[in-house]
């Protein structure tokens, strides 16, 4: 560990337990104390916490230790949540993964664009106002600034949107409906994976020969 981490968790936890003896001594005094309040915050950053174990875990990270070990290759991470993220990577279902952020994902290209957050990259260029974007459909979507175009329709109210989010954002405006509304049941689905996940609660008798998920969308797309 580098002195600069050693002096990191022995300062800060010198604090913190002289803290802990403030608030024991005040109890024993008997002054009422916000005992749990007074300990559970980090000192560098404010963070607050439920127990002195998580915030001792806490203070490694910013001490820089990397205690927890992948049992597939060895490498080190500072967190459980940065190691669970990573295990992704040897699942086969997103083996590729970010050396920035430890995010994982199915193919290189798609790797590849996502290294453009970190990198600031921005390849694609506007040719109406030479403004950049990081993504391809980032530039085709504000290119609809310059042409007019709006491709999302609502199937409410009619409505057209230049992209998805906006006519998200406008869904919620009919009374908050969710994007995605079962043809079976009329319940609607926040996102197309959740109205997956419900379809499979349909008895296959129930669904239509010539049913699709398309059908499902509350909006439709002219792109």
């Amino acid at each position: 560990m580098r002195a600069g981490s050693k002096w990191i968790l022995s300062t800060v936890g010198a604090a913190h337990r002289g803290l802990q003896q403030h608030r024991v001594a005040c109890t024993t005094s008997g002054f009422a104390t916000e005992g749990t309040d007074m300990a559970v915050f980090c000192l560098l950053c404010g963070k607050r916490f439920q127990a002195q174990s998580a915030l001792q875990q806490h203070m490694e990270v910013h001490a820089g230790v990397r205690s927890y070990i992948c049992s597939e290759c060895n490498r080190t991470f500072p967190s459980h949540t940065a190691l669970k993220r990573h295990l992704r990577s040897h699942t086969g279902d997103h083996p590729y993964e970010c050396e920035f952020c430890g995010s994982c994902f199915r193919d290189e290209s798609t790797l590849k664009s996502h290294k453009r957050i970190h990198t600031g990259e921005k390849p694609y260029e506007c040719n109406g106002c030479g403004k950049k974007f990081s993504l391809k459909h980032q530039l085709e979507t504000h290119y609809r600034v310059h042409t007019g175009e709006k491709p999302f329709e609502c199937k409410l109210c009619h409505q057209r949107s230049r992209d998805y989010s906006a006519m998200i954002k406008h869904l919620r405006t009919h009374n908050g409906a969710s994007p995605y509304q079962c043809t079976i049941c009329t319940e609607y689905c926040p996102s197309l994976s959740s109205m997956q996940k419900h379809m499979k609660g349909h008895k296959p008798e129930e669904i239509p020969p010539d049913w699709r998920i398309e059908k499902t969308y509350l909006y439709l797309c002219y792109v």
